[in-house]
């Protein structure tokens, strides 16, 4: 009864520690995805950016011309900083993947101890409880001779 107990604690610690791990992994694949709406946002408006040159050429406005040559810039800076952040992003949610699924794994181990600890009380309980009828037939028959 008292392993019992242990395994319930070790259990409901392991639960906490995978729920943490997911929480974590939720939280790093928000950040991951983040960044590549940021990167597709990024490629959309470099397109844009051209767009307004071309048509800054065609309608001679400087204004339209320089706004777009630093949206260019702009979007360029980011062009180079966006992929690095994302590789960096995905080998973070690969690391924190891997420690949930380890979390989990150990949840599960704890779990399969706990329904044999439970297994063998109800083969326990079974037996004695046999055992009691067994006496009592015992005894009624010692009763009746």
């Amino acid at each position: 009864m008292a392993a019992s107990q242990k395994l319930r604690r070790i259990h409901s610690i392991r639960e906490a520690e995978e729920s943490q791990r997911r929480t974590q992994m939720e939280s790093s694949l928000a950040k991951l995805r983040f960044l590549q709406n940021a990167l597709a946002a990024t490629l959309e408006k470099t397109s844009q950016a051209r767009a307004l040159i071309a048509s800054s050429v065609r309608s001679g406005e400087p204004v339209d011309r320089i706004a777009a040559l630093q949206e260019m810039k702009a979007t360029q800076r980011q062009m180079t900083i966006l992929p690095a952040r994302i590789a960096a992003a995905e080998t973070d949610v690969a690391s924190i993947r891997q420690a949930f699924l380890a979390k989990r794994i150990e949840r599960r181990q704890v779990e399969s101890l706990l329904d044999t600890e439970h297994a063998r009380e109800v083969i326990e309980a079974n037996r004695k409880s046999q055992s009691v009828l067994d006496d009592w037939h015992l005894s009624k028959r010692a009763k009746t001779k």
